[in-house]
């Protein structure tokens, strides 16, 4: 009865202060050219939802009128691309590059240089194109509305043709004895993607299955077929599409909803009609029986190819406006494959099929579940094919484990109702787009819980069991793949890209080289032109006085139980704990840290007394929301060299099963099996293919903590816990497992005997405080469990050097590093460089390595501990890059910004200071704050530097750049090639 009378009167106050348009907009009228037609209360959401129509247009609006201060629009059209050109893709950069009202080079630059968001971006699908933005500042988010409304409905595109060959793709050349070269953002972009073999093979997946709708065309562009695209296809794609009548748009907040229409409807609805052409995405016809295929992905001349293919089932399977079987294929993918005791993954693991498996269903119109083996041989092919298929027959003939089934729903549903997103609106749209595009009906897909209800009663009938059978087992739309690695593969596709260049330069006459060569030197003028203060100015800003002063504070209050410090942070949680266990990585020698994240990656995983993996996988889920254990590392006083590195249990639970999560907790760290050598090697060898595969694809990591390496203890640990000296160290284990097994368990023993002791343990947690007894009388007995030892931290002496390294690697782009600790040569920090890292990365290297040099990204990160670096993602390039890193200090020299300019930077480095945060992050911040000794006067200094900086301050930064630049310390990951032919820049070559 408390609880229900606190929701009434929640309720009441929500509606007199006007959150809830409840009373004001009735079902059938018409607002501002909207006609409501349908408005519920949706419990899932916590929200009155109102769906409207705009009658002239076509538009389709749906509000969610949740009281959030952080506000969402969005405005989605459904697109269906018909090639690999990439068209949806290039469109949505495109659209982002100047329109009517607002007449600059990039609006989205400016906006994220100046303006309050707390998100901004632009989305492609496989079906759909979205533009969402986010700020918690009612004036910020009309103008951010304004802004991404005129871009998608008026963009200049239709005047100017070099936004497609900026973004998209163009023939450039230089001289008339030069070579022609691709260039364009998305081009390079979309290279960087396909240097991930799985990307590659979801592409060759999606053609096959998919030969007569969208979903069987790259929706993003292949790099093969993206110089295809014409300027008048580009333009056609828009005039179809992004008519309004194909466009739904999500408000999502505590906005005044009347406003919000009204402005919508009078700036640009109002000016459409609704379009006779209808977008619709035909159903592909299912096949008579399923399809085999065999493709390649490139890997480099001379490497291995043993145990490097991809095996792949793939299922068109059911419709994603069907919410029940949507819901239950997630709950399958885990059945099936992706729980520690799966079926599936038990079966391959006895066959010696691969080194790990995993299974995820894509929703779409047609949804597609597949089930995919990494590192295996092309010859296991048909015992892959035929163990899935009597494993999935005996599933279905036998039944699940109907305590693993429960574990999973049990997550499924704690992670539904918690929704611990900060970012409410873009979950929701993510929610019901997909409901909304094919049934016309976006609440099915925010009223999660009647399929819920369905997908639960599972655990009574064979409800899973039947889907296999109709639409795994039974299906002929259906498709067995090989995806094998071929040596030399991306020097091949060079070579013919080149001989294609050389063939079309040659079919060209003097004259249309000429012409050529000036329209590459417009678009190169036009990119380095800087915008007119006019055309500027016509991007709403905020005003600095629209800014608070105040910084937001989250602490933590201190306890001392059992000699046990607990730290808490009191926060409503909705009746949830997040408990974080920290035991300092320092008690350990260096020689045991990579021990610490294996011991990381395994911890949960391994049979204990208590439990077998499959019983303990299953009581996790069962009575936790989420329990990992992560290395964390935060750095005291914010100084390099006062690291403080915590191997962390990382726990969320509702209050009446904190008890249970505690008991759990203990079990994992007092009586796990690390001498259980079978279950070691399978985890060794899947952990191995993981860090494998990431390498492949987060190269721009990789390359950053090797280049920290060479001057940061910070750097120096991340590279031996999740760098290339990590991976190379669990190859090592992996590959020599066989003669290194007991030293690996002697080693992992020594590592948790060092680590899991009651003095080296601080507890945080996040709850309310009616919780915290709860907490602290469980975590009592726990801490009564764990041994107890003297408490010895070790100073870890590691050895730097410049090494300077470019790592060879089967990439089709680059990722280019330069940097160095601005301490170590006598600077201190400051809140100003903040505005300096704003500035450098969304104007100096957006323009230069971006929009000029056609990487998809280049930024830089100035962080208070002294680490600062200069990065490029997705990069053709390498040389030009590191001289554009290089020219900063001539930048910064002639840096004279007026009064608004430095304005607008300002405000875009506070946006990235205020963020809105769940009860969780909350809880994080302030656990940060208490590691790194960050004091509430130290932030309100940062802060007020911040709102302060002149750009004289910018200028007088100029000679720590400059001297940081000079240490001349660089890692590069890249093209196999392109590395090799600027050997001379590096001191060393790395083959990965």
């Amino acid at each position: 009865m408390k609880k229900l009378t606190i929701f009434l009167w929640l309720a009441f106050i929500a509606i007199i202060t006007g959150c809830s348009p409840k009373e004001n907009f009735k079902t059938g009228q018409m607002y501002h050219g909207f006609t409501l037609i349908e408005k519920k209360f949706v419990n899932e959401v916590n929200a009155e939802c109102l769906l409207f129509k705009h009658e002239k247009s076509g538009a389709q609006l749906l509000k969610i009128a949740a009281d959030d201060p952080n506000k969402l629009f969005n405005i989605a059209f459904k697109t269906a691309p018909d090639n690999d050109c990439g068209t949806p893709h290039i469109m949505e950069h495109s659209v982002l590059n100047g329109s009517k009202n607002f007449p600059v080079k990039s609006p989205f630059d400016v906006l994220s240089k100046g303006s309050l968001n707390t998100f901004l971006n632009a989305m492609t699908g496989s079906d759909v194109t979205t533009y969402p933005v986010a700020s918690m500042n009612d004036k910020d988010y009309f103008n951010l509305m304004h802004v991404y409304l005129d871009a998608v409905l008026n963009p200049l595109i239709y005047k100017d043709p070099k936004i497609l060959q900026q973004e998209g793709w163009h023939h450039e050349l230089d001289n008339p004895e030069g070579d022609i070269v691709y260039k364009g953002v998305v081009y390079n972009e979309m290279k960087g993607v396909f240097s991930n073999p799985r990307r590659e093979l979801s592409y060759q997946i999606n053609k096959i299955l998919f030969p007569d709708n969208c979903y069987g065309a790259s929706s993003g562009g292949h790099p093969a077929a993206i110089p295809q695209l014409t300027y008048e296809e580009f333009i056609n794609f828009h005039k179809k599409f992004y008519h309004p009548g194909n466009s739904y748009i999500l408000l999502y907040g505590n906005a005044d909803l009347d406003k919000e229409l009204q402005f919508i409807n009078a700036k640009y609805l109002s000016n459409y009609t609704i379009s006779p052409e209808k977008i619709e995405i035909p159903l592909q016809k299912p096949f008579d029986r399923m399809k085999e295929a065999e493709k390649t992905y490139a890997v480099q001349e001379g490497s291995p190819t043993e145990n490097q293919t991809f095996l792949s089932l793939s299922f068109v399977a059911g419709q994603s406006t069907d919410r029940t079987l949507t819901m239950a294929f997630d709950v399958l993918s885990d059945a099936l494959v992706n729980h520690e005791t799966a079926p599936i993954r038990l079966a391959l693991q006895e066959a010696g099929i691969g080194r790990d498996v995993s299974a995820y269903l894509s929703e779409a119109k047609q949804n597609t579940f597949q089930i995919t083996v990494q590192n295996a041989n092309p010859e296991d092919k048909d015992r892959f094919k035929e163990i899935v298929f009597s494993t999935m027959k005996k599933v279905a003939e036998e039944g699940f484990d109907k305590k693993m089934v429960e574990g999973i729903l049990n997550r499924m549903e704690f992670n539904l109702k918690e929704g611990d997103s900060s970012q409410k609106g873009i979950m929701y749209f993510s929610m019901t787009y997909q409901p909304w595009f094919f049934a016309n009906n976006p609440f099915l897909g925010l009223e999660f819980s009647k399929p819920l209800a369905e997908v639960k009663e599972t655990l009574k009938t064979n409800l899973l069991e039947s889907i296999i059978t109709k639409h795994l087992v039974n299906n002929t739309h259906s498709l067995l793949m090989v995806l094998k690695p071929e040596p030399g593969l991306q020097a091949k596709i060079e070579d013919a890209t080149i001989a294609e260049l050389k063939e079309y330069k040659k079919s060209l006459s003097d004259t249309e080289k000429q012409q050529l060569i000036k329209q590459t030197k417009e678009l190169i003028e036009y990119q380095k032109t800087e915008d007119s203060p006019e055309a500027v100015a016509t991007i709403p800003m905020l005003e600095l006085t629209d800014i608070k002063n105040d910084i937001e504070w989250f602490g933590m209050e201190e306890k001392l139980i059992d000699d046990t410090k607990i730290l808490h942070h009191n926060v409503f949680t909705n009746n949830i704990v997040y408990s974080n266990l920290f035991f300092d990585v320092r008690t350990l020698p260096e020689d045991l840290i990579p021990y610490a994240r294996l011991l990381s990656y395994i911890t949960g995983m391994m049979n204990t007394e208590n439990y077998t993996y499959g019983e303990l996988d299953n009581a996790l889920n069962i009575h936790t929301g989420g329990f990992h254990t992560p290395l964390k590392t935060f750095l005291q006083e914010h100084e390099d060299e006062n690291i403080l590195p915590m191997f962390t249990f990382s726990a969320k639970a509702t209050n009446e099963k904190v008890e249970k999560m505690f008991e759990l907790t203990g079990e994992i760290i007092n009586n796990t099996k690390l001498n259980d050598i079978a279950r070691l090697k399978e985890l060794i060898t899947r952990h191995q293919a993981g860090v494998d595969a990431d390498i492949k694809n987060n190269g721009i990591r990789y390359a950053m903590y090797r280049l920290q390496s060479y001057y940061s203890t910070n750097g120096m640990y991340s590279e031996k816990t999740r760098g290339l000296s990590y991976y190379r160290f669990i190859t090592d284990l992996s590959d020599n497992f066989e003669s290194k097994s007991e030293e690996i368990v002697a080693n992992l023993k020594k590592t948790a005997a060092l680590l899991f002791t009651r003095e080296n343990l601080i507890s945080a947690v996040t709850c309310d405080q009616k919780d915290l007894e709860r907490y602290t009388a469980s975590i009592s007995d726990f801490v009564a469990s764990l041994p107890s030892s003297k408490l010895k931290h070790n100073n870890w002496n590691f050895t730097f050097a410049k090494k300077n390294e470019g790592m060879k690697t089967a990439s089709k782009v680059q990722y280019v590093i330069k940097g160095y600790n601005y301490k170590k040569l006598g600077y201190e920090y400051s809140g100003k460089m903040k505005v300096l890292d704003q500035i450098l990365s969304r104007d100096w290297l957006q323009n230069q390595v971006r929009v000029i040099g056609g990487a998809y990204g280049g930024f830089c990160g100035i962080a208070s501990s002294g680490n600062i670096y200069f990065a490029s993602y997705r990069d053709p390039n390498l040389k030009e890059t590191l001289e554009n890193y290089n020219n900063t200090p001539g930048f910064l020299e002639g840096f004279n910004a007026d009064n608004k300019e430095m304005t607008r930077f300002i405000i875009g480095t506070i946006s990235r200071m205020d963020r809105p945060r769940t009860a969780s992050e909350e809880g994080d911040l302030a656990i940060q704050y208490y590691f790194e000794k960050t004091s509430a006067e130290e932030l309100k200094a940062e802060r007020s530097a911040v709102l302060t900086t002149t750009a004289q301050d910018i200028k007088d930064m100029k000679k720590m750049i400059e001297d940081v630049l000079n240490q001349d310390a660089i890692c590069v990951y890249g093209n196999e090639d392109k590395v090799a032919e600027n050997a001379d820049l590096f001191g060393e070559l790395i083959t990965l």
